[in-house]
């Protein structure tokens, strides 16, 4: 018995490989936002290298806006802010849900489940809604 082995042409595996594993888009940007609005981010301008997230769910711990700092090295700080410490004319971009967000060596993960921020040092923190978290 002969048995016929399939090989498909080279333009068949290019498209079969492009339809299944579309790539995220990096996003370089100062600011950013999650789809539905509820999560902002914006890049440390003033005070060194890393990020500050904050979302409309986050518990008040005080007078100031709540938020989640992450620089390239060390564990996230969970904290209060009355100032603002981005770059206050940088654009406001939206982050897709499967795009991610890098800023000096921090990566930022978009997905429908919520936002995940990590540094190179495996710390971050997750903001989600009725899912927070920091590691």
């Amino acid at each position: 018995m002969i048995r016929r082995l399939l090989v498909p042409s080279a333009a068949a595996v290019a498209l079969l490989f492009s339809a299944t594993s579309a790539q995220a888009k990096i996003l370089v940007a100062h600011n950013i936002v999650s789809p539905s609005g509820l999560i902002s981010c914006n890049a440390i301008k003033y005070g060194g290298p890393g990020l500050n997230c904050t979302a409309t769910y986050l518990p008040s711990i005080g007078e100031f806006d709540p938020y989640f700092r992450l620089r390239p090295t060390g564990r996230t700080v969970y904290s209060q802010r009355s100032d603002y410490d981005g770059f206050p004319n940088a654009k406001q971009r939206v982050l897709h849900y499967g795009d991610v967000w890098a800023w000096k060596k921090i990566r930022c993960t978009m997905a429908k489940s919520g936002l995940t921020c990590r540094n190179p040092k495996g710390h971050g923190f997750h903001l989600a809604v009725g899912a927070i978290r920091r590691f």
